[in-house]
């Protein structure tokens, strides 16, 4: 008992032999760069701290939850202290608790202690710009310094307290990048961590949806490219499962094409011609193998769905009503495109009264009836309504349209379409016995057209 009275009686003047030391004058250590930010923090600290007349272990008695030892070194400029730290001294020593938070953002952001500044020499990335995983995680990295670095127990401790479960290695390893998020409630239980307002989450969990439908769409694509390569070797006259030049040559050939240039991969493009009709386009050889592609312009297929239109127009199933019939009779059918599996069938109509009842799309899945008699290939169809009316294209539209009727006969050039420029006097006066030279205006012979597409309907037969 006396022992223990003893070091009772040893302890007890140490706190006032503190007192004592920093009242004789013991000082501080310097800080190390007064004028950096993490400096201005300090010596805002410091100062705030003399000015109310206090020592480290007073200090930390106003603060009840704080070591001075904690307070000495948040007011040293050598190490960032958390901002809660900051919050404490500032709220004990009197001082304006908003202005030591902005010079600890300050700090945060150009000191020694800014991880991920040291880290990223690059911009912030914003969750409204994420795309993949890696994003969205070096975005989450980012959002918990701005929240004032909370250690992962608090973090934990505030996903808890709303009922999110979040432990804290797990919020270490997905803000340090070495772990990703699986499930949208471990974001919303990170969001929480770092006080994201609710306001404010929404733009989170659309980046989410977004990461998701980037993976999806990889997964895809992966699997496609897998499905090729496997395509390839059983397709392939050699050992290491890739198609030769000579061997796709021939492929090609067979498929009724020519190569006008050198075969490079299986699914690159490669620029081709018709054997029937000269046409010059880019196909792949993945698509020739699978029977997926076909001469745009050849006369074969134009051949075919003239057999079809006309077999549409003598409505064999009767489910087609009179002024419908009439309608379609009226029309003209213009040069198709097969391309990738896709079948483009414009069709040309002659007045404005039977645009409305061809623009119904009631009859397509009559004309596919009939198209898939004659075309023995899968293939997609889209019809295009080509109205003819005094008026000048626009440049969405197109003029390739335009082009198809005016060598049908239909109509005149689409390139008399615009004003012609002013000519020179000179060039103005007809040479004596040559007829004076006449322009066509938009309002006048010369009649544009306009495609407007129609609902495109699915074709699964062969």
């Amino acid at each position: 008992m006396r022992a223990a009275c003893d070091v009772s009686r040893a302890r007890a003047p140490w706190p006032f032999m503190d007192i004592w030391r920093e009242a004789v004058g013991r000082p501080e250590n310097p800080i190390p760069d007064p004028v950096s930010p993490l400096g201005r923090l300090a010596v805002a600290l410091r100062n705030g701290r003399r000015g109310a007349g206090l020592s480290y272990a007073a200090l930390s008695e106003r603060t009840r939850s704080v070591s001075p030892g904690t307070l000495q070194r948040a007011a040293s400029g050598a190490v960032l202290p958390k901002r809660e730290v900051a919050q404490a001294y500032a709220r004990a020593c009197g001082m304006d608790v908003d202005e030591i938070t902005r010079l600890w953002h300050a700090a945060h952001r150009g000191s020694l202690g800014g991880r991920s500044d040291s880290r990223s020499k690059g911009p912030e990335p914003r969750p409204d710009l994420v795309k993949d995983m890696p994003g969205l995680c070096a975005a989450l990295e980012v959002l918990r310094p701005a929240n004032g670095a909370p250690s992962f127990r608090m973090m934990e401790r505030r996903a808890r307290a709303t009922g999110k479960d979040l432990s804290r290695s797990t919020a270490f390893r997905i803000l340090t990048g070495k772990q990703v998020l699986n499930s949208i409630d471990c974001l919303e239980a990170l969001l929480v961590a770092c006080q994201v307002p609710p306001r404010d989450r929404k733009v989170w969990f659309d980046a989410w949806l977004r990461v998701q439908r980037h993976a999806v769409d990889a997964r895809r694509d992966s699997d496609e490219r897998e499905e090729m390569k496997q395509l390839e070797s059983v397709v392939a006259d050699n050992g290491r499962g890739q198609v030769s030049q000579e061997t796709a040559v021939r492929m090609l050939r067979k498929a009724g094409f020519d190569a006008l240039e050198r075969y490079r991969r299986f699914d690159a493009p490669w620029t081709v011609e018709c054997v029937q009709c000269g046409a010059t386009f880019r196909i792949r050889l993945s698509d020739v193998v699978l029977t997926q592609t076909a001469c745009p312009d050849c006369p074969k297929l134009n051949e075919h769905v003239r057999e079809a239109w006309a077999e549409l127009l003598t409505n064999p199933s009767g489910s087609l009503s009179r002024q419908l019939v009439r309608a379609l009779r009226a029309a003209t059918v213009l040069p198709a495109r097969l391309q990738r599996g896709h079948l483009d069938v414009p069709v040309f109509v002659t007045d404005r009264t039977t645009l409305p009842t061809l623009q119904s799309g009631s009859w397509h899945p009559a004309l596919e009836e009939a198209l898939r008699r004659h075309i023995r290939r899968p293939f997609n169809l889209d019809v295009l309504v080509v109205q003819n009316y005094d008026t000048i294209p626009t440049p969405r539209n197109g003029h390739r349209h335009l082009r198809l009727a005016k060598a049908a006969g239909l109509m005149d050039s689409p390139l008399e379409l615009y004003p012609p420029k002013k000519a020179d006097r000179t060039n103005s006066t007809s040479k004596p016995g040559t007829a004076p030279r006449r322009h066509a205006t938009p309002s006048g012979a010369v009649r544009a057209a306009t495609a407007i597409p129609s609902k495109p309907t699915s074709n699964s037969g062969a």
